[in-house]
Formats: C-alpha cells, sequence, structure tokens
C-alpha cells in the first residue's frame, strides 16, 4: 500500500512538472502583431504636445531654431519656397507668438499663418514650407511595400499612418476595397503606391487638396472635373504621368514626364491690303491669242 502512494506521488509531481515546463499558449492565427510607431507617427504624436510657448520680435529661422531646441523636434525651413513668398527668413519678418496650454501643432500653425506658411509631415522631419510646396513634398516622399493578400482598405490605413498623410476610402466603394491585394515596391513616390494599390482593386485615387481619396473610376472622373478640387496644372503642360510596365492603362504621376498640349499652329501670315498703299488691284489680262509671223491670217475661201 504504501509503494503505491509513493508511485502516486511521483507521477503528481512528474505531471506538475509538465505543465510548467510546456510552453504558454499561441495567440490566435490572424491576430495582429504589435508593430513600432514609424518616424513619422512618432513626429505627429510628439506635435500633439501641451506646451506653453513665448517668442518675441524674432526672424523665422531664430524661431524655428527655438522650437527646434526646446521640443528636440527636427524643424527643417525650406529657405527656396520660403524665399518664393518674399520671405527673408534670417533678417526680416519678425514673428510674435505667445500661447499657454495648447498642442505643439496648434502654436506651429499660429506662428506660420501671418506669413502663409505651412508644415509638412516627411519622415522624422517637420518641414516648414508652402501650401503647395508641402503637398508636392508629402505625395513624393518615398515607400517601399511588401503587400501578401492584404485587404487595400487595412494597407491603405497603415500607409497613411506611417507616413502621416490623409489617405481616405470612399464609404460607397467599402466592398472593393476589401479585395486582397499583393505587391512589393521599393523606394518610390507615396502617390505612385497609392495609385497602383487602387489599381488593383479595380479602384482611382484623386487628390483634394492634401487628401488622396481612393474610389471607383465614375466618381474619379466626375471629381477631376471640378475645378476647385483638382490642382491647376503646371505652366506649360499637363501633370506628370508614368506608363507602368505590365499594369496596361495605368498612369502614375512623377516618373515620367508627357508632353503638354500641343501649341495650335501658327496663324497665317496677312495678306497685304494694296488699297492702304494707294495701289488699285488690276484685274489680271486676258490671254491674248499668239500670232503667227507674216502678219493676220488670210481668210480661207467658201466652197461652193
Amino acid at each position: 500500500m504504501l509503494v503505491l502512494r509513493n508511485r502516486f506521488r511521483v507521477l503528481v509531481a512528474l505531471l506538475l512538472l509538465a505543465c510548467l515546463a510546456s510552453p504558454a499558449p499561441a495567440a490566435p492565427i490572424g491576430e495582429p502583431r504589435p508593430k513600432n510607431d514609424s518616424p513619422a507617427e512618432k513626429v505627429r504624436k510628439a506635435l500633439d504636445q501641451v506646451i506653453d510657448v513665448k517668442i518675441e520680435n524674432q526672424p523665422l529661422e531664430a524661431a524655428v531654431n527655438q522650437l527646434r531646441e526646446a521640443h528636440k523636434i527636427n524643424f527643417v525651413l525650406d529657405r527656396v519656397a520660403v524665399s518664393t513668398m518674399g520671405i527673408d527668413p534670417m533678417n526680416g519678418n519678425l514673428v510674435n507668438l505667445e500661447q499657454s496650454n495648447v498642442k505643439l501643432r496648434t502654436a506651429l500653425r499660429a506662428l506660420l499663418a501671418p506669413l502663409h506658411l505651412t508644415y509638412a509631415i516627411i519622415g522624422d522631419t517637420v518641414v516648414i514650407t508652402t501650401e503647395e510646396a508641402a503637398v508636392t513634398r508629402q505625395l513624393r516622399q518615398r515607400v517601399s511595400l511588401d503587400l501578401d493578400k492584404a485587404h487595400l482598405v487595412v494597407a491603405l490605413k497603415q500607409l497613411a499612418r506611417d507616413t502621416a498623410t490623409n489617405l481616405l476610402v470612399d464609404p460607397r466603394v467599402t466592398k472593393e476595397a476589401e479585395a486582397a491585394i499583393t505587391l512589393q515596391l521599393d523606394d518610390v513616390p507615396l502617390e505612385t503606391a497609392v495609385r497602383l494599390m487602387a489599381e488593383l482593386a479595380g479602384l482611382k485615387p484623386v487628390r483634394l487638396g492634401n487628401v488622396l481619396l481612393v474610389t471607383n473610376k465614375a466618381s474619379a472622373v466626375e471629381l477631376r472635373a471640378e475645378p476647385e478640387l483638382v490642382p491647376p496644372l503646371k505652366p506649360g503642360g499637363g501633370p506628370d504621368d508614368v506608363a507602368v510596365p505590365g499594369v496596361p492603362g495605368v498612369a502614375i504621376p512623377g516618373v515620367k514626364v508627357v508632353p503638354g498640349v500641343v501649341p495650335p499652329p501658327p496663324a497665317a501670315a496677312p495678306v497685304p491690303d494694296k488699297t492702304e498703299k494707294g495701289e488699285k488691284d488690276t484685274p489680271p489680262e486676258t490671254e491674248k491669242p499668239k500670232e503667227k509671223p507674216g502678219g493676220d491670217p488670210k481668210p480661207e475661201p467658201k466652197k461652193e
């Protein structure tokens, strides 16, 4: 009897050791794994911190340097674009700002608004520039993708978060946006990536200000016909397009410039008006029959 009890105790001990040594249960299949914030997402969160700021009679560049040192954010002044606005960032255009208990992004906008400037988050950098240049920089920032049967709407949401940009899906195409796409891209402009992603699901993106809206082709055509929504064409031609090998009918901005509108043929040179110079138009002379040598021809005798 004592032997049986000892064996039972040993068996229980072995079972307890087996339970303690077994690994923890794995996460359910399909559960998203935690992902670190991208550099752009970290900058976006940093701009949401609540601060007190006081800037008195400083040139724009000095004010930007003060914000960089105080909040440890990489603010960069786009001097070329700013100079096109007639602003001297180093010696002129003194700025003033005093606010308390506000978000850093709110204070930054208040500082830049009188100068008609804005900012764009590009990676780990906040670029201070003009409105048009900010949109161009955001849409042309380089991205890489490795999608394997990913839902379009989920992939776009993640891409928008990683790049701190506005990528939206039209609620009317929710079903199409659930399409699974597979796409590998390396170091391409953001707008190019979004256009290819949408094309694989039979959709089209439309740029509305600083927003890329993914919708169906009919709505895209209708929205592009609205002049107040679509950006104006560049001087001297239309938007930049690219022909994507292996994907017929796809046009992507930023890679290959397509010639603009063909200029009309030059007008014909005006015919000078002789009447203005006092000359009279003379009708062309009627061509006279040539005479045979030897004088007037003799009449032929009549036949009886």
